[in-house]
C-alpha cells in the first residue's frame, strides 16, 4: 500500500489508513476544489503530516491563478500537488514538490502522456479506456504513471450552480448531493461555490489495476467513509461498484442510413 495516494475526508481517518500501510495522503485544498465536500486550509495541511499532497481540481481563471500562487507560498510539509488545469504548470514548475497531472478524460495515449511528462513527474491515465490499453501504456512508460483505482468518476463539470438554479426555478427544497437518472444512467450530483460535478454511478472499482507497476495508485474517497474504503480494499464490501470502461471500448457505431 506504500504506492497508494488517497484523498482525506476527515483528519481522524489517517490513523486507520496508516494501519493498512497507506502513508501518502491527498488533501483537497480549500477554495480550489469542486465536487468534493471536505476541503482543508493550507495551515491544516501543513500541520497534519509530513507526506502530504495537495489536490486542486478547479479550472482557474486569472484571479484563481493569482490566489493559488499566494497559497503555494505557504507550503511547508507538502510533498506534491495533483492538478488538472494546465495553467498551473508554470506556477509550480520551480517549486520543489512533485507534480501529478490529472486531466480526467484525457491522457489516453502514449503520445500525449509522453509530452506532459516533460513538465510533470507523473500523469494519471484516463479511466475512459480498456484495461488492455492501460496495460500497454503502463508497460511502455513504466514507473512514471498514476492509475485511478477507486472512487466516483467525474462525468461532467460545469462552473454553473446547476442544483441551485434548478431548485430556484422549481421553488423546491435543495438537496446536495443528489442522485439523478437520465436514459438509464445514474449520476451523483454535487455543487459548491465553484461549480457542479456529475459523477458516474455506481462507484468505480479498478483495484485490479494495482497489479501493474505504476508510480502511484490514486483513490478518491469523496462520499465514502474510511470504513467503506477499507472494506473495498479488503474485498469485503457490499457497496455496488462497476469497472466503467475497463472491459468495454468507448467507440460506438451510430445508427443511421447506410447510404448516407
Amino acid at each position: 500500500m506504500n504506492k497508494v495516494l488517497i484523498t482525506i475526508n476527515n483528519l481522524e481517518d489517517i490513523k486507520k489508513l496508516k494501519k493498512l500501510g497507506i502513508n501518502s495522503f491527498v488533501f483537497p485544498l480549500e477554495g480550489f476544489c469542486v465536487g468534493i465536500p471536505n476541503t482543508f486550509s493550507m495551515s491544516e495541511i501543513n500541520n497534519v503530516y509530513e507526506n502530504n499532497y495537495l489536490l486542486v481540481n478547479r479550472i482557474l481563471d486569472n484571479e484563481g491563478i493569482d490566489k493559488l500562487k499566494e497559497e503555494l507560498k505557504k507550503i511547508k510539509n507538502v510533498k506534491g500537488i495533483i492538478f488538472d488545469d494546465l495553467g498551473i504548470i508554470p506556477i509550480v514548475k520551480d517549486l520543489d514538490i512533485e507534480k501529478i497531472l490529472y486531466l480526467s478524460h484525457f491522457n489516453s495515449n502514449i503520445e500525449s502522456i509522453s509530452i506532459y511528462l516533460n513538465y510533470v513527474q507523473s500523469v494519471v491515465i484516463s479511466t475512459d479506456i480498456k484495461e488492455s490499453e492501460i496495460e500497454y501504456i503502463v508497460k511502455s512508460i513504466p514507473d512514471k504513471l498514476t492509475l485511478f483505482v477507486l472512487g466516483y468518476i467525474k462525468s461532467m463539470y460545469s462552473r454553473r450552480l446547476l442544483i441551485d438554479n434548478y431548485v430556484k426555478f422549481h421553488n423546491i427544497e435543495k438537496d446536495n448531493p443528489i442522485e439523478i437518472e437520465n436514459t438509464n444512467h445514474k449520476f451523483l450530483v454535487y455543487e459548491n461555490d465553484y461549480g457542479t460535478i456529475l459523477y458516474h454511478m455506481p462507484l468505480f472499482n479498478g483495484l485490479s489495476l494495482m497489479k501493474y507497476p505504476c508510480k502511484y495508485y490514486f483513490i478518491n474517497s469523496a462520499f465514502l467513509s474510511v470504513d467503506d474504503v477499507i472494506s473495498l480494499l479488503k474485498n469485503e464490501s457490499k457497496i455496488e461498484t462497476d469497472r466503467a470502461f475497463l472491459d468495454k471500448g468507448t467507440i460506438y457505431k451510430l445508427k443511421g442510413d447506410n447510404n448516407g
